[in-house]
């Protein structure tokens, strides 16, 4: 049987994990309150403009649900031991973070910042442009961990999992994203 290090997951962790580990939840409530408080301009009778893309908004929306495809199958490998098989999943969350990123990007030219509901769209989709930037940098950590010390990465896979958590909690952000801006 693999030994299975997620069991460990409470495990005292070194203090930059901790900092770690606490900057990203930070980053995660941030974009919470973020579409509380943009929200409620909309629930306030500020309707979704015609010049939204909502193809872009379902391209996206898509993208992020596959991206959950990769997530299980790196829990899978890493459940049954095998650290490096996850490798390839967590470059396919790679790209996808990096489309993700362009297509926030490509949408904020269809929205007027001057009107309310384009400020508050291009606000909260670049918090998303920062979490992004976030699981990138924790996808690269992670990959380089697992392939330059791979004794390391079996000792520490509760980071692998948390990588992966932080990118489901990613995808629900996105999902309450797409229903608040562009179905509400």
């Amino acid at each position: 049987m693999a030994d299975n290090s997620y069991a460990k997951l409470m495990d005292p962790a070194s203090e930059r994990a901790k900092r770690g580990s606490f900057f990203f939840l930070v980053l995660f409530a941030a974009i919470i309150f973020a579409m509380w408080d943009l929200a409620r301009f909309l629930w306030g009778g500020t309707a979704v403009p015609s010049t939204l893309n909502m193809g872009v908004g379902v391209v996206l929306t898509a993208l992020m649900l596959v991206s959950l495809v990769p997530v299980m199958a790196a829990r899978k490998k890493l459940d049954r031991g095998d650290d490096a098989g996850i490798v390839s999943s967590l470059a396919a969350l790679l790209v996808i973070s990096v489309v993700m990123m362009g297509g926030i990007v490509y949408s904020w030219g269809s929205l007027s910042i001057g009107s309310g509901y384009g400020g508050i769209y291009d606000i909260t989709t670049g918090w998303f442009v920062l979490h992004f930037v976030a699981a990138i940098l924790a996808i690269l950590a992670s990959i380089m961990k697992i392939s330059r010390t791979p004794e390391r990465a079996k000792s520490e896979r509760w980071v692998s999992y948390n990588v992966l958590t932080y990118w489901g909690g990613v995808v629900i952000l996105w999902v309450a994203f797409f229903i608040v801006f562009y179905i509400a």
